[in-house]
């Protein structure tokens, strides 16, 4: 038994060592335990309660709430570090407004300061007029009664830090005037460097996510879901980071609605001057995700990466959907992040001149590089005389592609201060590519800050060729 849990342990480590930031897997009473970004083991419990409702009494019927609040559910069983024994749920006639408040009420008493809640609410909303605040409907809500309602307000009361005692806690609101209850105040979705999910986690929070801002949506689905669900589960389900802050999942979430709906969804912190400091709710994978991710990561590891080599005219959202790329800022040039392939590289001296094989993406590269240029003339000139010359005992040499090129960035800057291996010359920090934005520019990758951006030919970048292996 110790054997096995010792060697859960090194796969659940292995599988994060990408990232700077990690989360580790250790023995402990014969238990795999999870570690928080802090680097101590995860305490306090993670806490969901998820509230959907389809068939009310006096307004119509919706046709999803029921499945987003179960599909939720059940993302955050199998994928995050949630269990049964912290679960609690409402669904159509049981979601009336003694019983949810009763539920709010009883977190209040049971959750403890280092415990994390995640509220997730599906079902219609509805604005008082009288007192412009949006509000839940449970069932038996009356269609001209807003005493009948769950504003905005009484929500927050029960969530506010000197009423709950929760070191984190996140609510998801999937219905018709979600964002009210943070009208005040609208928070700036910071990359989610290693500093910033350490700091995150270890300051106090009150964060939402809402569907909408003040305004009624239009009830529109996918996959028996509603748009809103469908990618939220879409990013919770595809996630492949051990540590992933409310922000980011918001983030992600807002890119897929708009690219595919017309509906933005809000982002902010309630009304606690404490929340406010940066602060907020951490996911973590459990070991059993880890582990699964652990295995496909081998599988990918093995299998040859083929990466385009043709030349394309690229937009910017073009190059921001590569494959085989992580992105930590996306900009309006181009982004930065570092590629996600496992290399194989190998230093060789062929003929006294070097160069850099990748056995993973089946590459050879020139190891030093060239000096710099900013005419296209100059460019083709010397990839030209590489050629003539035969350079390594090959006649086939061009400029990388940006694919090609991205695949060399690395996570972590290096000795050197540069974003690609140490077995590369460090003599070129920016490199041009073969693929163009536009009639007079093209791509650019740069070693030094990690980044893949467009440029105008008026600026002196060098150039490191590549051939593919046959």
């Amino acid at each position: 038994m110790k054997k096995y849990i010792f060697i859960l342990a090194s796969i659940i480590s292995f599988v994060l060592l990408p990232y700077s930031l990690v989360s580790i897997a250790d023995e402990k009473g014969g238990e795999v335990v999870l570690v928080s970004p802090s680097g101590h083991e995860i305490s306090g419990n993670q806490w969901l309660f998820v509230i959907g409702i389809d068939s009310y009494l006096n307004f119509p019927d919706l046709n999803t709430s029921v499945n987003d609040a179960k599909a939720v559910k059940n993302s955050f069983l199998k994928r995050y570090h949630f269990d049964k024994y912290h679960l609690i749920e409402l669904y159509d006639e049981e979601a009336t407004r003694r019983n949810i408040l009763a539920k709010l009420r009883y977190l209040t008493r049971r959750v403890g300061p280092d415990d994390s809640v995640i509220i997730f609410y599906s079902g219609h909303g509805r604005l008082d007029s009288a007192r412009r605040e949006g509000s839940w409907i449970p069932v038996e809500g009356a269609m001209d009664d807003a005493s009948s309602w769950i504003s905005n307000k009484q929500i927050y009361d029960y969530l506010k830090i000197d009423a709950n005692k929760a070191k984190h806690i996140l609510l998801i609101s999937d219905s018709c005037f979600s964002g009210d209850s943070f009208r005040g105040y609208r928070e700036k979705m910071a990359r989610a460097t290693d500093e910033v999910i350490k700091t995150a986690y270890n300051l106090r929070s009150r964060q939402v996510i809402a569907s909408g801002e003040s305004k009624p949506l239009v009830e529109e689905g996918l996959s028996h879901n509603s748009i809103f669900t469908h990618f939220l589960l879409e990013v919770l389900n595809e996630n492949k980071k051990p540590f992933l802050v409310s922000s980011e999942l918001c983030k992600a979430l807002k890119k897929g609605l708009e690219e595919n709906s017309y509906q933005t969804p809000a982002f902010g912190t309630l009304n606690d001057e404490e929340g406010k400091k940066g602060g907020e709710l951490v996911l973590f994978l459990n070991s059993e995700e880890l582990v699964r991710l652990n295995k496909i990561k081998w599988q990918d590891r093995i299998e040859r990466k083929y990466l385009r080599s043709s030349y394309k005219d690229l937009t910017v959202s073009q190059v921001q959907s590569m494959p085989h790329i992580e992105i930590r800022e996306e900009q309006d040039w181009g982004f930065y992040g570092h590629s996600t392939i496992r290399h194989q590289y190998e230093l060789r001296s062929i003929v006294y001149d070097e160069v850099v094989v990748d056995n993973t993406t089946g590459l050879m590269w020139h190891q030093n590089g060239s000096e710099r240029f900013k005419d296209k003339d100059k460019i083709s000139e010397w990839i030209y005389n590489l050629n003539l010359n035969g350079y390594a005992g090959y006649k086939d040499w061009r400029l990388p592609t940006v694919e090609e090129a991205a695949s060399l960035l690395e996570p972590n800057q290096n000795f050197s201060d540069m974003y690609v291996d140490n077995v590369f010359d460090k003599k070129q920090p920016w490199i041009w590519t073969g693929d163009s934005y536009g009639d007079d520019a093209a791509w650019v990758m740069s070693a030094c800050y990690g980044s893949i951006f467009w440029n105008k030919f008026d600026e002196y970048f060098s150039l490191r060729a590549v051939r593919s292996l046959k």
